[in-house]
C-alpha cells in the first residue's frame, strides 16, 4: 500500500508517453554530437542565470574526485568535515548539509534520517556539471530548499562508441603512496537506443600531516601519517535508454555506491576523543525516466527507489580499540522511493509555465547487535513518513530585455509510523513506556525573480544582465532532529518545528570583449541578504531522570541573517592564457534567544580562491591556484580561534592528440598546516600523476 502514490504516478506518466508515441513517427535520425541529451532535473534547474556551475572541464583542470572537492572553490561555499562521524559536508552562505540538498539526476541523495549525506562519498567521475543554487531555487524541486540546492547531473553518451580511463597515483610528502583512483567509462549511442557503464574505484591508503605538526602527550597522533586517515569507495552507474520517436526519451538508470569509511581520525590537542569504526556506507538506486516534448508541450517524469545502510562501531576507550572489543553493532536500514511528474506549456515565445508534483516516502530503522551475538540485529527504531509537494513557476516577458520569473509551492510532511524501543529513551524520560505523538507540517513557499538585459553590445548580443530576486524557503526538521537521543545525551522533541527562509540578491552577470579572439572579460557578482527564523538549536535541560545533569533539547528559538558580497571576474587572452578569480565576503547576526551562541563557529569572513590556466604550447597546460580563508571561530563562546591559512596548488597537463593526456600536481605546495574543525588538521604536501585515455 505504501508503493501506491508512486505507482499511480508512474503509470500516468507512461500511458502519456506511449500515447505521443502511437501519434508520432519514427525517423531514425541520431541527433548530432552537440545537442544537448537532457537528465530530468534539466527541467527543474535552480532558475535564469543565477547557479554556479562546475562543467566536466573544471573538475578535470582540479583533479576533483568527489563532490566535495568539486565545490570548494565556489564563492560562498564554506567546507567541513571531521568528527565522529568522519563526514565531509559544506555550507552555502551559512546553510549546513541537510539544509541544501543534493540531488543527482533529480533524486535527493540523502540519508533519510539524517537528512544528509558525505559529499566526499559521492564520486564524480561519472557527472556532466553540478549546479549550485544559492537561496533562490527551482519550486519544482519539492520540499527542504531552505538554503538553495545542488543539481549533479550523470552524462549520458553523444556518440556511437565512446570509451574512457582515467587511472591515478597519489603520493606524499615523502613520496610514499598515499591513494589511488581509477575511472572507466564505456558508452553508446544509436539512433533508437544508447547505454552508458561508468565504474569508480578510489583507495586512500592515508594522507601525511604538514611537517609543522608536533604530537600532544597522552594522544595516539604522532608526526607523519594521519592515524586512521584510510577509506575505499566504489561507485557503479548504468544507464540503458530509448528513443522510439524524435523528443521522448525513456530511460533506466542503476546506481551502487560502497564505502567504508574506516575509524574516525582522533582530535589532536587533547585527551578526549571517540573511536567510532564506519565499516559501511552502501547505497542502492534505481530510477526509471521518461522525457517528451511536443510543439509546445513537454512532460518529464521520475520514479525511483533508494536504499541506504551504514553501520557504526563505537569502542569505548584505546584498550578496547587494541583488544578489537566494541559496542554493539549500531545499523541503519533505509529507504526513500517517491518520484517526480512536471509539466511544461510555452504559451507563446514570452510565455511560459512549469508545474510539479513531487512524492517521497522515507522509512528509518535503527537497529542494535547484540552482546552475546554480533551478527544479531534487533529493530530498536522505526520511523516512516510521506512528503508531498507541489510547485509551479510562470516566465513572462513583457518586452525583449525584461523577464519576471515567479514562483509557488506547497509543501506537506506527513509522519505515518514512529516506534522507539531504546533504552536511552526510556531512561531520559524515566519510564518504562512512553507514545509519541507527532504532527502534520503544512508550508507554503514562494519566489520572485526580475532579470534585464542591458542595451550593450553589438547586434543581437546582449551580454549584460542585472537581476533582483526573492525567495522565501524552508526546511522541515529530519528525523534526526525530531527523535534522536544521540547515546542519551539528549531528549528528543517530535513537535520540533520547521525552519523558514527569505533571501533576497541583487546580481550582475556580464561579458565584455575586445576583438573577436583577442580577449575576453567575464564577470558575475552577487549581493545578498538572508534571514532564517525558526532555527534550530540545542539547549542544556535538567535531565528528567538525573535532575543534576543535563541533556540537550532541540527548540526553534533562534533568529539568525547572512549578507555578503560574491565576485567572480575571469580574463582570458585568446588561447593561451585565463585568469579566474572568486571572492566571497561573509558577515552575519545572531538574535541572542539562545543565551551561550555568541558566534557562528566554522564560518570565515573571506574567502579567495584565484587560479591561471596558461598554455604556452598547444599541447601543455600550466595551472596555478592559490586558496585563502581567513580567521574563525571554532567554538559558538566565541573562545578559539582558528588561524586564517593561504594553500598553493599547481597542475600540469600534457596532451597528446585527442586521445590521451597526462597530468601532474602538486597540492599544498607549502605543506601549509591548517584546519577546518579544530584538532583536525587536514593534509600536508601531495602529489598526483593522472593517465587519460579516451575515444570519442
Amino acid at each position: 500500500m505504501m508503493k501506491c502514490p508512486t505507482v499511480v504516478l508512474a503509470l500516468l506518466s507512461l500511458a502519456i508517453m506511449v500515447a505521443a508515441a502511437q501519434e508520432e513517427p519514427a525517423t531514425g535520425e541520431v541527433p548530432g554530437e552537440d545537442d544537448l541529451f537532457v537528465l530530468p532535473e534539466a527541467e527543474v534547474s535552480a532558475a535564469q542565470d543565477t547557479p554556479d556551475v562546475i562543467t566536466r572541464e573544471e573538475m578535470d583542470r582540479d583533479n576533483a574526485g568527489d563532490l566535495w572537492e568539486a565545490v570548494q572553490y565556489t564563492p560562498g561555499v564554506v567546507l567541513s568535515g571531521g568528527g565522529r562521524r568522519n563526514d565531509s559536508s559544506f555550507s552555502v552562505r551559512g546553510y549546513g548539509a541537510d539544509s541544501v540538498p543534493i540531488y543527482v539526476d533529480g533524486i535527493v541523495m540523502a540519508n533519510p534520517y539524517r537528512g544528509e549525506g558525505d559529499s566526499a562519498r559521492f564520486l564524480t567521475g561519472d557527472l556532466e556539471s553540478i549546479e549550485i543554487a544559492k537561496g533562490f531555487s527551482s519550486e519544482l524541486l519539492g520540499a527542504n530548499t531552505l538554503g538553495g540546492a545542488i543539481l549533479l547531473r550523470t552524462a549520458k553518451p553523444r556518440n556511437p562508441l565512446e570509451l574512457s580511463l582515467k587511472t591515478g597515483l597519489g603520493l606524499d610528502s615523502v613520496f610514499h603512496y598515499a591513494d589511488s583512483t581509477h575511472v572507466l567509462d564505456v558508452g553508446t549511442r544509436q539512433p533508437f537506443f544508447y547505454a552508458k557503464g561508468v565504474l569508480q574505484y578510489r583507495d586512500v591508503d592515508h594522507y601525511r600531516l604538514p611537517d609543522r605538526f608536533e604530537p600532544s602527550p597522552q594522544n595516539p597522533q604522532e608526526k607523519g601519517d594521519r592515524l586512521w586517515s584510510d577509506s575505499k569507495d566504489l561507485k557503479l552507474t548504468l544507464i540503458a535508454g530509448i528513443t522510439p520517436v524524435p523528443d521522448m526519451d525513456i530511460w533506466l538508470t542503476y546506481l551502487y555506491q560502497y564505502a567504508d569509511k574506516g575509524l574516525s581520525p582522533p582530535d589532536v590537542d587533547t585527551k578526549e576523543y571517540a573511536i567510532w569504526d564506519w565499516p559501511v556506507w552502501n547505497r542502492h538506486s534505481v530510477s526509471l525516466n521518461g522525457s517528451w516534448n511536443i510543439n509546445a508541450f513537454s512532460v518529464t517524469s521520475l520514479f525511483y527507489f533508494d536504499t541506504y545502510d551504514n553501520r557504526l562501531d563505537e569502542y569505548y576507550n584505546w584498550n578496547a580499540f587494541e583488544l578489537g572489543i566494541h559496542a554493539p553493532h549500531s545499523d541503519y536500514d533505509e529507504y526513500a522511493l517517491g518520484g517526480r511528474l512536471t509539466g511544461s506549456w510555452e504559451i507563446n515565445p514570452l510565455n511560459q509555465v512549469q508545474a510539479a508534483l513531487t512524492y517521497q516516502k522515507q522509512d528509518h530503522r535503527g537497529l542494535r547487535g547484540s552482546i552475546t551475538d554480533a551478527d544479531k540485529l534487533t529493530e530498536e527504531m522505526h520511523v516512516n513518513e510521506d512528503t508531498w509537494s507541489l510547485g509551479a513557476e510562470y516566465t513572462v516577458i513583457p518586452w525583449s530585455p525584461l523577464t519576471f520569473k515567479a514562483g509557488l509551492g506547497f509543501d506537506a510532511l506527513i509522519p505515518l509510523d514512529y516506534w522507539n524501543d531504546e533504552n536511552e529513551y526510556n531512561k531520559l524520560l524515566n519510564v518504562d513506556y512512553f507514545i509519541v505523538q507527532s504532527r502534520n507540517m503544512f508550508l507554503y513557499t514562494w519566489q520572485l525573480g526580475v532579470f534585464y538585459q542591458l542595451p550593450w553590445g553589438n547586434g543581437e548580443g546582449r551580454n549584460h544582465e542585472i537581476r533582483l530576486t526573492y525567495a522565501r524557503k524552508n526546511h522541515f526538521p529530519t528525523m534526526a532532529q525530531r527523535y534522536s537521543t544521540r547515546f542519551g545525551s539528549t531528549l528528543p522533541n517530535p513537535h520540533l518545528g520547521p525552519e523558514i527562509a527569505n533571501h533576497v540578491e541583487a546580481g550582475y552577470r556580464g561579458y565584455f570583449g575586445g576583438k573577436e579572439g583577442v580577449w575576453g572579460f567575464t564577470i558575475n557578482a552577487a549581493l545578498y541578504y538572508s534571514r532564517i527564523t525558526g532555527k534550530i538549536v540545542d539547549v542544556a535541560l535538567p535531565n528528567p531522570h538525573y535532575p543534576s545533569a543535563s541533556v540537550n533539547y532541540s527548540r526553534n528559538l533562534d533568529r539568525m541573517g547572512f549578507w555578503g558580497i560574491e565576485l567572480a571576474p575571469d580574463l582570458t587572452f585568446q588561447d593561451w592564457l585565463t585568469l579566474g578569480l572568486a571572492v566571497s565576503l561573509n558577515k552575519y547576526h545572531i538574535d541572542h534567544s539562545q543565551d551561550g551562541i555568541t558566534v557562528l563557529n566554522y564560518y570565515p569572513h573571506v574567502t579567495v580562491n584565484g587560479y591561471a590556466l596558461i598554455k604556452p604550447l598547444a599541447f601543455l597546460s600550466i595551472s596555478p591556484r592559490l586558496v585563502y580563508v581567513s580567521s574563525r571561530y571554532a567554538d559558538i563562546e566565541g573562545a578559539v580561534l582558528l588561524d586564517a591559512y593561504v594553500l598553493a596548488n599547481l597542475t600540469i597537463t600534457v596532451e597528446w592528440g585527442n586521445y590521451v593526456s597526462v597530468s601532474a600536481g602538486i597540492d599544498n605546495i607549502f605543506d601549509t598546516y591548517y584546519e577546518i574543525r579544530r584538532y583536525s588538521p587536514l593534509e600536508g604536501r601531495s602529489f598526483t600523476l593522472m593517465l587519460t585515455v579516451k575515444y570519442r
